[in-house]
């Protein structure tokens, strides 16, 4: 199939549905004889209209379907020519979906391995709500390990459900009242605007960072943006390590959101989904003897050719700092501080769909527990992750080897796009980092149109609520963790169409 293809849904799709909102029908005048049928209702009569034939949708439906998730569109866009090297090389490669292809040989293995995932008769039967208490027990101590939580965590403190997006939906209809909203930092993970808005109808704030570092923000940017807010506020919302930039907060800026929180009676929830995929800090803290860090960078003929090409600095780099879990440190307000982790990220499952929900508060966490029956997750699978992380040692490989993996593509691609002057926020967890391409001159979003065009599809800093403006518009979060080739030939396209675009620029 012909990369040209990507195009025939684009059209289709970048055309915003006009719905209307009539759900009656109007009798036809001719119809005379049409009988109303009436009934009796604290001695009123009441009429029964005739509704329309076929499907009624809600306000509330109708308004999302009106609604433009560029996420979404992307995917569904890349779902209807996806690449495969074999039955479709020319397909669009999927760089814009935040995934972990690195492990799947490491974890296939473990998921199917007779001792891990048999069913059991057991399994057959419906498991509680909020996840067995032996996987929660296990999560517990797995983040316990990991993130250094001041007080630690117990199964108490933890909700197992179906994703991290349902799970902050949960938390949007116990914490939040329709109609509210929460404080964010922008440009901000697009799934937080879809995952809390659609269901619990709570409403995104941006608050603007600093102009020369994407992850500090002030005081008094918050204030402003909790004056100006049309709606009431009730929390904070933020995702570290950071969506899209790829780094993490400092310990100092997770503090100011959560004395600015108890300050205004606000709570906070932080969301570290990638907080096991924080390859700076890890791999340098395990370096193994003999070794230095440059043992783990990539060291393919192309890296040995453009490693000592210099980086173009972004304007917004600021201070790298090392990943720090929110429930590590001393909280002024921990009844009112809830997080979100999953096995998506970290332990490359996406499509298993389990996230958890953490939190301190036993009036929250009982909240949470009395709804989460919409969340829950299938026992067989709640089974394969007691024993995925029961068995610690292999767990533990397993997140360092991921690591060591994330680190040597995030070098990879970053020789790669110096060897080629263009810019980039510099990363240090996750697997995407945020790329300028001002250079291309065009408009962020027929930009993203070549690149599907050109079989490529990364995500547009619109897809991440980014401010109307120059300087945060025509950035492109791209992922990393596929494998060399496919990485490469990603690259390539990226590149071509940069290239041609330049070229008839010239001759105009």
């Amino acid at each position: 199939m012909p990369i040209a293809t990507a195009l025939e849904p684009i059209s289709v799709i970048s055309n915003k549905r006009n719905l209307e909102f009539n759900n009656f029908e109007k009798v036809p005048s001719h119809n005379r004889n049409l009988k109303v049928t009436s009934i009796q209702r604290n001695n009123k009569k009441a009429r029964i209209f005739k509704p329309l034939n076929g499907p009624k949708l809600s306000k509330r439906a109708l308004e999302i379907q009106n609604e433009e998730f560029l996420l979404s569109k992307g995917i569904i866009i890349v779902r209807n020519n996806k690449y495969h090297p074999e039955t479709n090389p020319n397909g669009i490669i999927n760089l814009g979906t935040a995934e972990n292809k690195l492990n799947n040989v490491e974890m296939l293995s473990k998921i199917n391995d007779p001792k891990v995932s048999t069913v059991t008769p057991e399994q057959l039967l419906y498991g509680p709500n909020p996840g067995s208490d032996r996987l929660r027990e296990e999560i517990a101590k797995l983040l316990n390990r990991h993130f250094n939580p001041k007080v630690l965590l117990s199964k108490e403190n933890i909700c197992v459900g179906n994703g991290c997006g349902p799970l902050l939906n949960l938390c949007g209809e116990v914490l939040f009242d329709a109609g509210d909203a929460f404080l964010v930092p922008g440009p901000f993970y697009g799934g937080f605007e879809a995952d809390i808005k659609y269901g619990a109808r709570v409403y995104p704030v941006p608050v603007q960072h600093e102009k020369d570092d994407c992850l500090k923000v002030s005081e008094e940017a918050l204030e402003e943006a909790l004056r100006n807010s049309s709606r009431p506020v009730k929390g904070i919302i933020i995702a570290n390590p950071n969506n899209p930039f790829g780094r993490c907060y400092s310990a100092e800026q997770l503090l100011l959101f959560c004395n600015f929180a108890k300050s205004h009676g606000l709570f906070v929830i932080c969301d570290e989904i990638y907080g096991l995929s924080t390859w700076n800090d890890i791999v340098t803290e395990n370096i193994e003897e003999g070794k230095t860090i440059e043992d783990y960078e990539c060291h393919c003929d192309q890296c040995q050719h453009s490693k000592s090409i210099k980086r173009i600095e972004s304007d917004i780099d600021g201070q790298s700092n090392k990943f720090t879990s929110i429930f590590s440190l001393d909280l002024p307000d921990p009844e009112n501080t809830h997080g979100l982790w999953g096995f998506s990220k970290d332990f490359c499952l996406n499509g298993l769909r389990i996230g958890v929900t953490i939190s301190y508060s036993k009036t929250v966490m009982a909240a949470i527990q009395k709804i989460c029956f919409l969340t829950c997750i299938p026992t067989n699978i709640d089974n394969i992750l007691v024993n995925i992380l029961s068995d610690e040692k292999w767990t533990d490989e397993f997140i360092l080897n991921n690591n060591r993996k994330l680190f040597k593509s995030y070098n990879h691609l970053t020789n790669s796009l110096n060897a080629h002057g263009i810019p980039y926020v510099k990363g240090d967890s996750g697997f995407f980092i945020y790329i300028d391409l001002h250079q291309a001159g065009l408009d962020e979003y027929d930009l993203w149109m070549k690149l599907l065009e050109g079989g490529l599809y990364i995500s547009p800093s619109q897809a991440f609520f980014s401010k109307d403006s120059y300087e945060e518009r025509n950035w492109f979060r791209i992922c990393f963790a596929v494998e060399q080739a496919e990485l490469d030939l990603s690259l390539d396209r990226l590149y071509k169409v940069l290239d041609t675009l330049k070229r008839n620029k010239q001759i105009n």
